[in-house]
C-alpha cells in the first residue's frame, strides 16, 4: 500500500505541521516603518518620550512587542 506525502510528513519528527488555528498576525512593519521602529528604540534607550512617534492604531500586544525589541537591543 502506498502512502501519500502528507501521511509521511506527519510522521517525520521535523516535518512542518499545518496551522490549525486561523489567527492573523500583523507585523509592526505594517503599521510602522523600520525608520520609526529604530527611532522608537533610540528614544526608549535614551529615556526620551516615545508617545509622539507611536501610531494610534497600535494594540497593547504590539506595544509590548516594541518594548521587548528595545530591551533586547540594549
Amino acid at each position: 500500500m502506498l502512502r501519500t506525502k502528507k501521511e509521511i510528513s506527519n510522521e517525520h519528527p521535523f516535518a512542518k505541521k499545518a496551522k490549525t488555528d486561523n489567527i492573523k498576525v500583523v507585523g509592526l512593519s505594517d503599521k510602522m516603518s523600520i525608520k520609526d521602529i529604530n527611532e522608537y528604540i533610540r528614544r526608549y534607550q535614551s529615556g526620551e518620550g516615545v508617545i509622539e512617534i507611536l501610531p494610534p492604531e497600535l494594540t497593547l500586544e504590539e506595544l509590548k512587542q516594541l518594548e521587548n525589541l528595545a530591551k533586547k537591543r540594549s
